[in-house]
């Protein structure tokens, strides 16, 4: 079976014990696997966006197919 999901990098800002985090940008490009989008993680991590994001830790995942965001078709979170 040919899975159809396609995968955004997703950043979030986070509590400092990481027991709450919110999603605030979404990578405008989809990957057609979760490997690709994984691959991009640490770059998102370095981008502009992850750098100037006010909260004690943020974290970066790769997610399926989810379409609510704080921003949407961010382009320069995944390098």
């Amino acid at each position: 079976m040919i899975s159809s999901l396609a995968y955004a990098i997703v950043l979030m800002g986070c509590s400092d014990d990481m027991s709450m985090c919110r999603e605030m940008a979404r990578d405008e490009r989809m990957f057609e696997t979760l490997g690709e989008c994984e691959r991009r993680e640490n770059t998102a991590l370095r981008s502009d966006i992850a750098l100037e994001m006010d909260y004690p830790v943020v974290a970066v995942k790769c997610t399926a197919g989810a379409e609510k965001f704080a921003q949407k078709g961010v382009s320069d979170i995944g390098g």
